[in-house]
């Protein structure tokens, strides 16, 4: 008999999940783009009999949707108590992530791309570098030897982003020695992830662009679970082999509700500077519609280009010819993010 019970509880929990899941995918809200579900702004929906608990993660600029959604669960009469769990990074409005299928694609360099050409456009912008295992956001702006100072804000000690030409930047490479072993266990792993988006100084930022660790694990779950996120984009090469791990990893994503802006495909093709000769580099190659089977809208390909990034002297990425790359990018995130004033 309480088995019995058991289930028909069960079965009440999950219809009521279902049921507020649907009703929120009806609202919409001046300050996001799409419903708060397909959005991802409320996650972790859990109903517990006539107890009602969700997260919801939202920019520093819309603290105010709260408030709304309160108001609207109030329709739900069998919820007595409604727990919302508010989460939001002090001063970052918008937060984007750069994912990819495997390492050496190239993510980090978009990462910094990304950032630069969002920086053109006037807008600011800072860098997390939550590839816990192979940072390298600090090698490729030059800040390896950089030291992080911190300050005591309400009791909580906090890390101040380093402002490096324009862009806020934190990476856990800025806290370990150049030589150190980065083997981090889970608990410990997320509390650093946590710290890094919550006990951070980052000013005011426009966006925050989060450039995640290759494929699929503890730090892309806990971030997905506990950051303001609002989509992602992810960095492939050409190839069978690239995008068949690509895929894997998308399906890790759907399977959170996260938002997938589309594609950037990097090392696309060589453009001889002399005679403007276009060769493909792989030999396992074909052609994007024959591997991408979920339809992932292609935003950009990019050569491989002749010049080494380099920390002094201008920018690979600010060259007209290069940041031209990144207009659809850009103009998408711009979209997804909403401003009302913009």
């Amino acid at each position: 008999m309480n088995n019995q019970n058991e289930n028909e509880n069960n079965q009440e929990n999950e219809f009521r999940q279902t049921e507020i899941k649907e009703y929120l995918r009806r609202l919409k809200f001046d300050e996001i783009s799409g419903d708060p579900i397909t959005s991802c702004i409320i996650r972790n929906i859990r109903v517990v009999g006539d107890y009602l608990y969700l997260k919801i993660f939202l920019g520093s600029d819309q603290i105010q949707i709260k408030e709304k959604i309160e108001e609207e669960l109030k329709n739900f009469s069998w919820a007595k108590k409604i727990y919302l769990d508010l989460k939001f990074i002090k001063g970052v409005r918008r937060t984007i992530a750069i994912g990819s299928g495997k390492g050496g694609v190239g993510k980090s360099s978009i990462t910094v791309g990304v950032a630069q050409n969002l920086k053109k456009r006037g807008y600011k912008v800072g860098i997390l570098d939550a590839d816990v295992y192979g940072p390298n956001i600090p090698v490729i702006t030059g800040l390896n030897n950089q030291d992080v100072s911190t300050k005591d804000e309400d009791g909580v000690t906090k890390f101040i982003a380093i402002d490096h030409d324009g862009i806020k930047i934190m990476s856990v490479a800025m806290l370990a020695k150049r030589e150190q072993s980065l083997a981090w266990r889970g608990p410990i792993l997320t509390r650093l992830l946590n710290q890094f988006l919550y006990q951070v100084d980052w000013g005011d930022l426009d966006f925050l662009i989060v450039d995640l660790p290759p494929g699929t694990g503890d730090t892309q779950i806990t971030l997905l679970q506990d950051s303001p996120i609002i989509g992602v984009i992810l960095v492939t090469l050409p190839g069978l082999s690239s995008y068949s791990d690509l895929i894997r990893t998308t399906t890790m994503y759907e399977n959170f509700g996260m938002p997938i802006y589309g594609l950037v495909e990097n090392m696309s093709f060589y453009k001889c500077p002399c005679c403007s000769h276009v060769e493909k580099l792989f030999l396992d190659e074909f052609p994007v519609k024959n591997i991408n089977s979920k339809n992932y809208n292609l935003l950009t390909s990019l050569p491989f280009f002749n010049s080494k990034l380099v920390a002094e002297g201008i920018n690979l990425f600010l060259k007209e010819e290069i940041s031209s790359y990144f207009d659809n990018v850009c103009s998408l995130i711009e979209e997804k993010a909403n401003f009302k004033n913009y």
